[in-house]
């Protein structure tokens, strides 16, 4: 069984945001006296309307001295950031059985059933749309002194401020008006896997045939189960979030196969070995009555010698719909707009609601892989490989573009689900799109991997090179960089999402570590390295995002090398029924070569034994993420999917093994 509890603190969400939504001239002020402000800005948050005698521009209340038509938004900044405080509970436990050389020897079973629960509460420090309302409203009996609802103050909310200095006045309104809504989201997943499998189903000349068949049922279910805040709405800066429920069971079953064609029983000049294997997998859902057989066949030669191996492999896949994407409730979020029925008027943070679809049908692929591996016998400990590869998927679950929306707005060819929202002015307070099977997306690139190690005197030394070179990637109904929709072009070296460019389609990504081990010491150092990619700024001007180089390091220590190594154990004495060794290199490990009893196993021992500190640093030189503007839309100032704001990390770990 496993049981891990986790919480952490988020309050990178900048200030709610909220609307002085007007009808007509009328001055951008906070009336003093207003018997009713109502309503909601795409966001959920507050929306001033007006609903009697606005005040002029001279006002006390309205430092601005200006009048103002239409509608602006202003952070809620006096508040400060959002803040989330998520704890998470993971439940897993695992019983099965297993048991090999049966038969002939060649046969073995095994079964497993695993039960895994997650369970998050997240719990925030948010604005209340009806109390922010009730705040700026100086008749409201919170102002009351007599009043069984009074607050402590006679004096509303002053939203004219500078909020880097707070207006003391303020303190008593902003308390009431903060609220601290509590979400909770249940997952669970059950599996029972059966597998039996055969070294040697029948004989070839180049040897036997491994065979392999199996089973799975499995079970899922989600419950999100948000705040009687959220449900109603009354958060700022959220759209109201119902609450969610979902399930499906699905069966399973597969099979593979293993041919030798060659090898060097049988070997031929040119056919050191070939072996070819071909597997299959059946699989059902009862949730929605849909069914899948995907194939798979791969083959791996040797023209010469165990120098080099050619392989390649071919399969077909598929993805059924996540519960999220079926059951979830809607989720609200800020993209970049340019509305047609305004002359293309750019807007960086419009309000998105996703709603789930249960209609969805699965995603298709097809994917392959060819490749070498080659390690040289003049240069022991050397291996290097090499794999061009592809993907290929139809049917890829998403959500439209909030300019795709806008577009089909105007042709009046909307999709199911999808709808826009208007002021009276005719400005979109909200689009409303729902997931969807988009269509097709590609992706080929290569994959490198240069390994080198090498045994010494003192340690083992360890080169290890990854890079993968991406050189296409097409998306044509996904978002589109720079929102100019290129139509199915090269998207490769472009941000993944103009409004944010929270990441990018990177050509090259990669990262070379090196190692020592000797006698319980492990030192490590990790360059990582992320390409960049172009975006366009706030002027819709064209600028590349920095690519990065990252150094982490990372010290560790086994304290099993500290135990003595019995030269000639005898039985009943020994320290433990598999007793550690010193390998070539100086490692200690454990052998099971002698079955003796424990009886003699100290206290310091068994402490010593597994136990393993590490001290460790991420991005040792502290350097800050790229910056990306996302055309100014709501993003955090760079790309946040590849990054984070830690900076630089230093930990400290212990680890005991039992």
């Amino acid at each position: 069984g496993f049981y891990q509890n986790v919480k952490t603190h988020n309050e990178l969400a900048p200030p709610a945001t909220g609307s002085f939504q007007t009808a007509g001239q009328v001055t951008l002020a906070i009336p003093p006296r207003v018997a009713n402000l109502a309503g909601t800005t795409p966001f959920g948050g507050p929306t001033y309307a007006e609903t009697g005698v606005m005040p002029g521009a001279y006002n006390p209340f309205n430092p601005f001295n200006q009048i103002i038509s239409g509608g602006s938004r202003a952070r809620l900044a006096e508040f400060g950031n959002r803040l989330f405080d998520n704890e998470t509970d993971a439940f897993l436990t695992t019983l099965g059985v297993k048991g090999d050389k049966l038969f002939d020897g060649s046969w073995g079973y095994d079964a497993g059933f695993r039960y895994s629960q997650i369970k998050n509460v997240q719990t925030g420090t948010q604005v209340s749309i009806s109390r922010f309302n009730r705040i700026v409203n100086a008749a409201d009996p919170i102002f009351d002194p007599t009043s069984s609802q009074y607050i402590g103050t006679t004096v509303p909310f002053n939203p004219f401020g500078d909020y880097h200095v707070p207006i003391a006045s303020n303190i008593p309104t902003l308390a009431f008006a903060t609220i601290h809504p509590k979400d909770e989201d249940i997952s669970k997943l059950a599996t029972l896997d059966t597998n039996i499998y055969s070294t040697s189903l029948f004989e070839l000349p180049a040897g036997g045939v491994g065979f392999a068949v199996g089973g799975q049922f499995r079970r899922e279910s989600l419950e999100e189960d948000p705040d009687a805040l959220n449900l109603a709405g009354d958060v700022a800066g959220n759209s109201p979030v119902p609450g969610a429920r979902g399930g499906r069971k699905s069966y399973a079953f597969y099979t593979e196969m293993d041919f030798p064609i060659f090898s060097p029983k049988n070997a031929i000049p040119g056919f050191r070995a070939l072996n070819i294997v071909a597997a299959g997998r059946y699989e059902a859902f009862l949730n929605n009555d849909t069914d899948v057989a995907v194939p798979k066949v791969g083959i791996r030669w040797q023209p010469f010698d165990e120098q080099l191996t050619l392989r390649a492999t071919w399969g077909q896949g598929f993805r059924e719909p996540s519960l999220e994407e079926l059951y979830s409730a809607p989720i609200s979020g800020l993209k970049l707009s340019h509305d047609p029925m305004n002359g293309g008027a750019f807007e960086p943070e419009t309000n998105v609601l996703v709603l789930s679809n249960p209609n969805l049908r699965p995603e298709d692929s097809s994917s392959y892989s060819v490749g070498l591996v080659y390690t040289p016998k003049y240069l022991s400990g050397l291996t290097f490989s090499v794999d061009v590869w592809g993907i290929d998927r139809d049917g890829v679950i998403g959500s439209s573009p909030a300019d795709q929306v806008l577009a089909r707005e105007l042709t009046g060819t909307l999709l199911p689900g999808e709808s826009v929202e208007r002021d009276a002015g005719g400005g979109i307070t909200r689009i409303i799109t729902q997931n969807r099977n988009l269509g097709e997306q590609s992706a080929d690139g290569v994959d490198f991997t240069l390994l080198y190690q090498r045994q010494t005197p003192w340690g083992t030394l360890t080169w290890l090179t990854e890079a993968t070179y991406l050189y296409d990637f097409r998306f044509p109904e996904g978002e589109t960089a720079f929102g100019l929709g290129l139509g199915g072009g090269n998207l490769v070296g472009l941000t993944t999402n103009p409004g944010a460019s929270n990441e990018g389609y990177y050509e090259w990504r990669g990262q070379t570590r090196i190692s020592w081990d000797w006698k319980g010491f492990d030192l490590t150092a990790t360059v990582r390295y992320v390409d960049g990619f172009d975006e366009l700024d706030p002027d819709l001007l064209p600028r590349s995002v920095d690519s990065t180089i990252r150094l982490d390091l990372q010290a560790s220590y086994d304290f099993t090398a500290l135990i003595p190594v019995e030269e000639k154990p005898v039985a009943g004495y020994s320290k433990s029924s598999k007793d550690v060794e010193r390998g070539k290199d100086g490692s200690i490990r454990e052998s099971a070569q002698s079955q003796t009893s424990n009886y003699r196993n100290s206290i310091t021992d068994r402490l010593l034994r597994g136990t393993v500190i590490t001290v460790g640093c991420t991005n040792v030189f502290d350097d800050n993420p790229p910056f990306a503007s996302g055309e100014g839309g709501n993003s955090v100032g760079y790309p946040g999917f590849t990054y984070d704001s830690t900076g630089r990390f230093v930990y400290v770990r212990l680890t005991k093994k039992f």
